[in-house]
């Protein structure tokens, strides 16, 4: 996997060590010429009983069913995967938030709504590979200085996720210039 060892951030592969790390799963760094020919086209990937995939969002649904952090039941595995993608689009739409208020406000508000009787991003009793993303996306969001103070449930939410154990441990490790993104 793509990481630590061999860039000094963590970058898209934030939330597959944060899983990992949760799961107590002991992980190997290996670099793209390690992976078996045909199995990725870039990194992050990972190999797991065998099987190699790529790509941040597939890596979690199966890290998170593997592992118990997909959700408990057919709901809350569906609201993990739906707080997968939209983390996804979180990062994808952040650089649109700079220049395009509307645009932000319009996530953050869809955001805001989703969180109203909830403490992490798909309603499960503990952080899911959801908010292990959402930690990835919100690195970006505050990289770019995108002011998401009006929205008090997401603000609520990240200080809550920078407070979980394994995530408190991996922003403690950005030592010596290592960094969570570029």
């Amino acid at each position: 996997m793509w990481g630590p060892e061999g860039a000094p951030f963590y970058g898209r592969a934030i939330a597959i060590y944060l899983t990992l790390d949760q799961a107590g799963v002991a992980w190997e760094n290996k670099g793209l010429d390690s992976l078996p020919d045909g199995s990725a086209f870039a990194m992050p990937a990972v190999t797991v009983d065998g099987i190699t995939i790529g790509q941040t969002p597939a890596i979690l649904a199966v890290l998170g069913e593997k592992y118990g952090l997909a959700g408990k039941d057919f709901t809350e595995k569906c609201q993990v995967l739906q707080g997968i993608e939209d983390m996804n689009d979180v990062f994808g739409e952040h650089a649109k938030f700079v220049d395009d208020a509307e645009r932000k406000d319009k996530w953050f508000a869809y955001l805001e709504k989703k969180m109203a009787n909830r403490t992490w991003i798909a309603g499960t009793a503990e952080p899911s590979v959801a908010d292990f993303h959402g930690v990835f996306a919100f690195e970006w969001v505050c990289k770019k200085g995108i002011d998401f103070s009006a929205y008090p449930k997401m603000t609520e939410w990240l200080a809550a996720i920078k407070a979980y154990p394994v995530v408190k441990k991996m922003y403690a490790s950005c030592v010596d210039g290592r960094q969570m993104i570029p």
